[in-house]
C-alpha cells in the first residue's frame, strides 16, 4: 500500500499543477475577452481625453489673456459719471449703483442704487421702491476707505448707532462717494442754524 501510495503521489501533483495551470489560463483568457470588448470605448475615451486636454488649454490660454487684460485696463469713468453737486436742484447731490454688504450673519452683498439726498443716504432694491434710508442725518456720520477687506474699492459710512459697509465699481468712483458723503456733511452744517444742531 505504502508503494502504491508513493506512486500514485507522481502524478497526482502533476494532475493538480496542470489543473492549477489550466483555470489560470482560463482566468486571463477570459479577462483578456472582456477587456478586449472595451478597447473601442477605450480608444474613444483617449481620442475624448485628449481633446479636453486641448480645450483646458485653450480655455486657460484665453482666462489668462483676460485676467491680463483687466490688470491693464482704466477702470476710470468719465468726469460727467462721477461728479457730485451739493446744490443740485432735485436736492441729489449723488446717485449710483454700489454693492452693500448685509448686517446679518452671512455678510452677503447686495447691489443696490443708492443716493445722497436731503442729508441722508438712501437706497432702492428697484427704480420704483421705497426708499431705505442707511443715514438718517449725515451730521452725524464719518465717512472712510477700507483696505483690509476681502473686496477692493470699499469704504464704510459710520453713524452713531451703525455701520455700512459699502463697495465702489472702481477705485475713482470709491473716492467720488467718499468726496460726496464728505461734501454733503459740509453742506448740511452750513445750511443748519446753530441752535439747531446744538439741540
Amino acid at each position: 500500500q505504502i508503494n502504491v501510495l508513493q506512486a500514485k503521489k507522481k502524478f497526482e501533483i502533476l494532475d493538480a499543477m496542470l489543473s492549477f495551470m489550466h483555470a489560470q489560463f482560463t482566468f486571463f483568457q477570459q479577462g483578456y475577452s472582456l477587456l478586449h470588448e472595451l478597447e473601442p470605448y477605450m480608444k474613444k475615451l483617449a481620442t475624448e481625453l485628449d481633446q479636453l486636454v486641448i480645450d483646458s488649454a485653450v480655455e486657460k490660454r484665453e482666462m489668462e489673456h483676460k485676467h491680463a487684460l483687466i490688470q491693464q485696463r482704466d477702470f476710470s469713468y468719465d468726469d460727467s459719471k462721477v461728479e457730485f453737486n451739493v446744490d443740485a436742484p432735485n436736492g441729489v447731490v449723488m446717485e449710483g449703483y454700489l454693492f452693500k454688504r448685509a448686517s446679518n450673519a452671512f455678510k452677503t452683498w447686495n447691489r443696490r442704487w443708492f443716493s445722497i439726498q436731503n442729508s441722508q443716504l438712501v437706497y432702492q432694491k428697484k427704480l420704483k421702491d421705497v426708499l431705505t434710508v442707511v443715514v438718517e442725518d449725515l451730521r452725524l456720520c464719518t465717512v472712510k476707505p477700507c483696505e483690509d477687506i476681502e473686496r477692493r474699492f470699499c469704504f464704510e459710512v459710520v453713524s452713531p448707532t451703525k455701520s455700512c459697509m459699502l463697495q465702489a465699481d472702481s477705485e475713482k468712483l470709491r473716492q467720488a462717494w467718499i468726496q460726496a458723503v464728505q461734501a454733503s456733511i459740509a453742506s448740511a452744517y452750513r445750511e443748519s442754524p446753530d441752535s439747531c444742531y446744538l439741540e
